[in-house]
């Protein structure tokens, strides 16, 4: 039985990763890590036979004993929570702290073998400069930091990539209702409407099944920085109101319509142009698979090619939530 650390367990991809290991409690034990050791999601963790124990990102002295023991670690850091505080630029140098505070506790701790971080592509570096994207690019930057400072630790670490959550679609994507249209939405973004967006598929499931495959390949076969991508498939972005109104048997009918990035930001301030960002970058890099080939593991190569949740199934699953 393996000890596995998950920081932000009771999050969207730390729970996911939580639970898929709880799951299977002959093979992994979990140590949930959390701010709040006392919340509900915490109490459920532990119902499930979880230990729980405060780690804070930001608190480095609690990371090395919050790790002792531990032989495996998934880390996902928290970039959102900060951008109104700091803006887009000081939200990303504060997580690029976070992992550097992480992978100095992870390396202290002679126990740890493998180590899977919560990454996002490089978007400033492969586009030359022209779409940075904060939320992905200082992830990256805190990813070099670790390849160039700590290479034992680099050598015993996965990226994990993930795509589009489905379930932005009953928040901060949640299409709107049209007065006087009898039933109708209006799901209105940043992006060109044949913009293919690179989805996660029920990301709450899928994280879990893709991380545990991770750790059982082991880092001989997925470490040195190898790439796990969780995306399920690429869709025009306007294709999601069309599946939404399918599977909803026309009730909700959903028309796409293409925002501007300078409208977005008049409404949500920094976060909805980090968001345009994001979707402006993918118009013209639309495809995850490309971008680091030989680094990039498979769904065949962790033998669970078939087995994620996809975007029509995840869609059923959030759809009242939606409206």
């Amino acid at each position: 039985m393996s000890l596995v650390a998950v920081l932000g367990a009771t999050g969207a991809q730390g729970g996911s990763v939580a639970n898929r290991l709880l799951a299977d409690p002959a093979t992994w034990k979990v140590r949930a890590l959390t701010r709040n050791p006392d919340g509900d999601a915490a109490a459920t963790l532990l119902a499930k036979g979880a230990e729980v124990i405060f780690a804070d990102v930001n608190d480095a002295a609690s990371l090395g004993p919050a790790l002792e023991g531990v032989e495996a670690l998934f880390v996902v850091t928290a970039y959102w929570p900060s951008i109104a505080k700091l803006g887009r630029d000081g939200a990303g140098d504060e997580e690029v702290a976070q992992f550097q505070a992480v992978a100095n506790a992870a390396a202290k701790t002679p126990s740890i073998k493998h180590v899977v971080l919560s990454t996002l592509p490089a978007c400033a570096q492969m586009s030359g400069g022209k779409f940075p994207v904060p939320h992905y690019d200082y992830k990256q930057k805190a990813v070099d930091w670790i390849r160039e400072n700590l290479p034992d630790l680099w050598a015993k670490t996965t990226e994990f990539w993930p795509g589009w959550y489905t379930s932005n679609l009953a928040t901060l994507m949640r299409p709107v209702p049209i007065p006087g249209s009898n039933g109708g939405y209006l799901l209105a973004l940043p992006s060109k409407p044949d913009a293919m967006l690179p989805i996660a598929g029920n990301l709450q499931v899928n994280a879990g099944i893709l991380v545990e495959a991770v750790l059982k390949a082991g880092p001989s076969k997925a470490g040195h920085g190898k790439i796990a991508i969780c995306v399920t498939g690429y869709r025009p972005i306007s294709e999601v109101a069309d599946v939404v109104t399918k599977l909803t048997g026309n009730t909700k009918r959903v028309a796409y319509a293409e925002m501007s990035d300078a409208h977005v930001a008049r409404l949500y301030g920094d976060f909805g142009t980090e968001i345009a960002a994001q979707l402006r970058w993918s118009e013209v890099y639309p495809d995850w698979h490309q971008f680091a080939p030989d680094r990039t593991l498979g769904l065949a190569d962790l033998g669970i090619e078939g087995k994620l949740v996809e975007f029509e199934e995840a869609v059923e699953a959030v759809k009242g939530q939606m409206f």
